[in-house]
């Protein structure tokens, strides 16, 4: 008898999605399963979801938080990289689904014209909808411990792989070890999948000949986006769901991340975006309806900024991370460039950087010459971590101002202007020299502001496609929100 559809999909339970989708492998022809019974008539499959799902590279994101320093803030908020990432997959999965009708309309009409996507294959729904939940699951994958610090005070060593659309000048992230991590060291397994989840299981199976190219999955994950004419015209229309104005990665992480703080954050209402959402020949548009849910999003996205992430203690602890990181990371790791030594990067977590960091705060593993790779730092260092496992940072926020900036502020110098203004008054009984100026910046817009337009276009109720409208919208809100703080050194007597 044919497999049922239960036998080839796994459910996983979670607090934002309700039940997340990852197909398991059905059983080769002829297997023997329980109760001794052979299924000549089940088709045979190496691999699905749970294979990419259980190999190391992805299991190592349970050891990489998904919130850096606000687990010491926020008790709950012990969350990983791990988690986000199956819901990002599931995000794009729904996303995938519900744009393919109009993505599928748009490509038959260029073929028919002869247009970019004559020279590639209509993809089925399923390889569409596979592509994505698979970029899904690892556009995190490259992540180092304390994930974006890590690419900040590490990573940002390092020049990026050159592409000709890229500035020459970007150094290397995480999104670029996301790439070479997809394509050598996941590729074989990428290319072996054969279906998405579906409600049958023919339903989800890709079409004879199709197989997702590793190389569509890492182009999704870049950052910036990449532009590749070489690419089927299908992967570049899908690319504003990884960068531009929302994403399904961001879907994901305000609501995730306001649930496991505790914070309130306001409705979010993903689904109407995604039900107003289309494709159309001049890529993702939204129906004019949608945009308030699009304003409520990036509202509540702000918000989280202004509450978790920049939260005064946390960054706190960022300013004593900041100077103890790299000097332990170079403990650990040495001083090569991650990219070029992939497997010693896999060992590279959170785990192992805590374990060590232990160590060094009750006094261990310290010298005062410490050299690359010899797992010990200065005791300075190891006072640093001292601070921050006890949850006691060396810095007390003694002054804040907070200013929402539109971009001809910018131009006009307003964030230097802004640094003036914590330091002028000064701090009686503290020398300037001992102060500490912290500017946490978050844009409110897509992460190519300029090109909003051709990131998200809006299809006004009389059919006509607007280009402005998004870029109206973020005229409403900031397009930088700075959080100012002078910090002056904490005082705390050690717990007896």
């Amino acid at each position: 008898m044919p497999a049922h559809p239960f036998e080839a999909v796994n459910l996983i339970s979670d607090p934002i999605h309700g039940y997340i989708e990852l197909t398991k492998r059905v059983a080769p022809a002829g297997a023997v399963v329980e109760g001794g019974a052979g299924h000549p008539d089940r088709p045979a499959e190496s691999v699905a979801e749970e294979d990419l799902l259980d190999t190391p590279w992805v299991q190592r994101l349970r050891r990489i938080s998904q919130l850096q320093s606000a687990r010491w803030v926020f008790p709950t908020a012990e969350h990983s990289r791990f988690t986000h990432g199956l819901g990002v997959m599931h995000e794009a999965g729904l996303w995938a689904a519900a744009l393919y009708p109009s993505l599928r309309e748009t490509l038959v009409a260029d073929t028919l014209a002869e247009g970019p996507a004559s020279e590639d294959p209509i993809p089925s729904e399923a390889l569409v909808v596979e592509t994505m939940r698979v970029a899904g699951l690892l556009h995190d994958v490259g992540h180092g411990p304390f994930a974006h610090f890590f690419d900040d005070h590490v990573l940002s060593r390092f020049a990026a792989p050159p592409h000709v659309s890229r500035d020459p000048a970007k150094r290397l992230s995480h999104e670029d070890l996301s790439q070479a991590i997809i394509e050598l060291e996941l590729g074989g397994l990428i290319r072996e999948l054969r279906r998405a989840p579906a409600r049958t299981l023919e339903g989800g199976g890709f079409e004879s000949g199709e197989s997702i190219d590793p190389r569509w999955v890492s182009f999704l994950v870049s950052k910036p986006p990449l532009a590749d004419p070489a690419m089927p015209l299908w992967v570049r229309r899908l690319q504003p769901l990884f960068s531009g104005v929302f994403t399904v990665d961001n879907l994901d992480y305000v609501r995730r991340d306001a649930y496991m703080t505790g914070v309130a954050s306001g409705p979010i209402d993903a689904e109407r975006l995604r039900r107003y959402s289309f494709m159309t020949s001049r890529g993702l548009a939204l129906y004019e309806p949608g945009l308030g849910a699009l304003e409520q999003f990036l509202t509540a996205r702000l918000y989280l900024y202004d509450t978790i992430y920049f939260h005064r203690t946390v960054r706190a602890i960022d300013l004593d991370l900041a100077e103890a990181f790299g000097p332990s990371i170079r403990a650990i790791f040495g001083d090569g460039d991650p990219l070029t030594r992939l497997g010693d990067y896999l060992a590279l977590d959170e785990y192992a950087l805590l374990h060590q960091a232990a160590l060094w705060a009750r006094g261990e593993m310290l010298t005062g010459s410490p050299e690359p790779g010899d797992s010990r730092v200065t005791a300075r260092i190891g006072e640093l971590w001292r601070g921050i496992l006890l949850r006691r940072p060396g810095w007390r926020a003694v002054r804040e101002v907070r200013r929402h900036f539109r971009a001809d502020d910018l131009a006009d110098g307003a964030v230097e202007r802004l640094r003036a203004e914590l330091l002028a008054p000064g701090t009686e009984g503290t020398s300037a020299s001992e102060l500490r100026v912290d500017l946490a910046e978050a844009d409110s817009g897509p992460y190519a502001r300029l090109d909003s337009g051709g990131q998200l276009i809006v299809a006004r109720r009389d059919g006509t496609l607007d280009t402005t409208a998004v870029s109206a919208l973020l005229e409403r809100l900031p397009a930088l929100v700075v959080i100012g703080r002078l910090y002056e050194p904490s005082v705390r007597e050690a717990p007896v």
